[in-house]
């Protein structure tokens, strides 16, 4: 953790944007994303979700926003020692963001302060003196100013090193109050493996009796770490598996990204499925389409894909399909329009076979599957959890 990561967080989450917050502190889009992820990662939560082009605070984030301005006063301090006059948070924000001061050497700074010597504050921090000596010099070179005066005994601070000491102490103050949660968070979950998952359509679908097999069958293994399942949409996975929020995820698509490995562990056939007072095995598809509108899964889920490819044969131009479809993320959602409401909708059958209400099903032609993938990023670690749970899985 350093300056420029925290002011960049905390122009992400004023301006409720990556854009806005590159705008304002002049900066690449894709810099202050990574940095807003790496403080994420340093603070163990996650603090925004992208929407509609912006970003959505968690109760996480709405909870860290209230300390924007306490935040942003400390790094003006520091920019006001520099000779700069920041005139409004923004400009404090800009010049912390573009000089970078590591939270380890603000904390050094003010131990060298209280000791009153570089050596015994090396001593007492455990780093070697010159090392602590070339971090004084280079927040002297940073700040412009002259910070500590030396002499045979130790150093003592100019009035500028005593205002940088103070302000320095503030700040690693308030971060300690941010990060110390994470820290006992990150102690408590050290052995726990993350799993995201797409959602199950319900308790009664067989990709949510093969997940709580696989809980219960890990479980029962006292040799292995804790296992914790999520479940979320494929989009909200990749994001997941990205900031490292996942360790490894399933999901209904096959993430083609460079910074992932993936294995199909299990596939489902796709079918049509409606109320089964009208939808009849063998019944022709084309006009049940033609008559009935299609809930379908949202275009955050990799279901979407599979099933628009599915429909394709019978929807037409995009026009007739964007008339046909409706769009719902939440499965569950898309069984009750089914069985309530007179929708049509595409599924694999292993989801809705086993439901206890009656449901119409027809295959489709060339029996069409989805395949159901473990991601994981390119690491030996991840490697090796992917393939503990594959194998669970298929043992369950």
């Amino acid at each position: 953790m350093d300056t420029a990561t925290l002011a960049t967080a905390l122009a992400v989450m004023q301006e409720s944007s990556v854009r806005g917050a590159a705008v304002l502190l002049g900066r690449p889009p894709s810099s202050v994303a990574d940095a807003f992820e790496r403080f994420e990662s340093t603070l163990a939560l996650k603090l925004a979700s992208r929407r509609d082009g912006g970003l959505s605070l968690t109760l996480a984030g709405e909870n860290l926003a209230r300390s924007i301005p306490a935040l942003t006063e400390v790094l003006a301090r520091i920019a006001r020692i520099a000779g700069e006059e920041p005139a409004e948070a923004g400009h404090a924000l800009s010049w912390a963001a573009k000089n970078a001061i590591p939270v380890t050497t603000l904390g050094n700074f003010s131990a060298v302060v209280r000791a009153g010597s570089i050596r015994r504050a090396a001593r007492e921090l455990g780093i070697g003196q010159p090392n602590l000596s070339r971090q004084v010099a280079a927040l002297e070179r940073l700040l412009g100013k002259k910070l500590l005066i030396r002499d045979v005994h130790g150093c003592e601070p100019t009035p500028e090193g005593l205002e940088f000491s103070e302000t320095a102490q503030a700040l690693t103050s308030k971060l300690a109050g941010l990060t110390g949660p994470a820290r006992k968070r990150f102690a408590r979950e050290l052995r726990a493996i993350r799993l995201g998952t797409i959602i199950p359509v319900g308790h009664e679908s067989r990709l949510a009796a093969r997940l709580a097999a696989l809980v219960a069958a890990w479980h029962a293994d006292d040799a292995k770490p804790d296992l914790f399942v999520s479940s979320t949409t494929a989009e909200d996975l990749a994001e997941g598996l990205r900031s490292g929020q996942f360790d490894v995820a399933l999901t209904d698509i096959a993430l083609r990204n460079k910074r992932f490995e993936s294995r199909e562990i299990f596939s489902g056939e796709l079918v049509i499925v409606g109320p089964a007072d009208f939808v009849a095995p063998g019944a022709a598809i084309q006009p049940l389409v033609d008559r009935h509108l299609i809930a379908v899964p949202s275009l955050r889920s990799g279901l979407r894909q599979s099933v628009s490819e599915a429909l394709e044969p019978f929807l037409g131009g995009e026009g007739h399909a964007a008339a046909r479809l409706v769009e719902v993320d939440a499965l569950s959602i898309v069984i009750n329009l089914v069985l309530d409401h007179g929708f049509l909708t595409v599924l694999p059958l292993e989801a809705v076979a086993a439901l206890d209400r009656p449901i119409g099903i027809i295959r489709l032609p060339d029996a069409p599957r989805v395949g159901f993938h473990l991601v994981w990023q390119r690491t030996q670690a991840s490697r090796r959890i992917a393939t503990q749970i594959a194998q669970a899985i298929g043992n369950a």
